[in-house]
């Protein structure tokens, strides 16, 4: 199986090709500095593993990310100095390529302030949500937007939704919900092992799960 990755280099990318790899599956990854490689990859699986330059926006270094593999995982945060309506843009931009390419299955991350309507009520997000709409509002709008676009998209999709994301060793493994999530960190390790795990897994196909221990 090869799978694309897009945000590999970030702190959560870089345990999904971790994972991936350890599965043997053959990775390519979209990175937008090579700079933040992790060269050890390249070093312990040099045939199972390409790396690819480019931006989430540049239509062109999507497209060859995606060619030739049979799902995909997005991984990439907001960048700090970036497009304010990157989350939307990036998923039309990859949604749009996956689907000229005929790619139907894909695992996306955002985060748990995004509301699915399947999602029981929570007061404790509600006031997450409104202090974002002042701290940042142009992200949770954006996700809302991407969210929706994927839904809508056409695609076998599963959005990961996670409260908090820590650096730090395996905690064990994820439960995932449409229930409110415990309020702490976690692992990306999990993160990652979850996210590769749920691409060949039906459970959540076309569902947005939140995860938690």
């Amino acid at each position: 199986m090869k799978i694309a990755v897009f945000g590999g280099s970030g702190q959560t990318g870089r345990h999904v090709i971790q994972t991936a790899l350890e599965k043997g599956y053959d990775v390519k990854a979209l990175v937008r500095d090579p700079a933040k490689i992790d060269r050890s990859f390249a070093q312990d699986n040099p045939q199972r593993l390409k790396w690819i330059q480019g931006d989430l926006l540049d239509a062109e270094a999507v497209t060859q990310t995606l060619t030739d593999c049979d799902g995909f995982i997005f991984a990439a945060g907001p960048v700090k100095g970036g497009h304010p309506d990157l989350p939307y843009l990036a998923a039309k931009n990859v949604t749009e390529a996956a689907t000229q390419l005929g790619i139907k299955r894909l695992v996306w991350l955002l985060g748990a302030a995004v509301i699915d309507e399947r999602d029981a009520p929570d007061f404790g997000r509600k006031i997450i949500r409104f202090i974002m709409k002042f701290t940042a509002r142009d992200v949770l709008e954006s996700s809302e937007r991407a969210y929706q676009h994927l839904v809508n998209s056409g695609l076998d999709y599963t959005v990961v939704r996670p409260p908090i994301l820590a650096n730090g060793p395996a905690q064990g493994n994820l439960k995932a919900s449409y229930q409110p999530p415990k309020p702490r960190g976690i692992s990306r390790t999990d993160l990652g092992r979850f996210m590769v795990e749920t691409l060949t897994d039906d459970v959540w196909r076309d569902g947005s799960p939140m995860v938690s221990y």
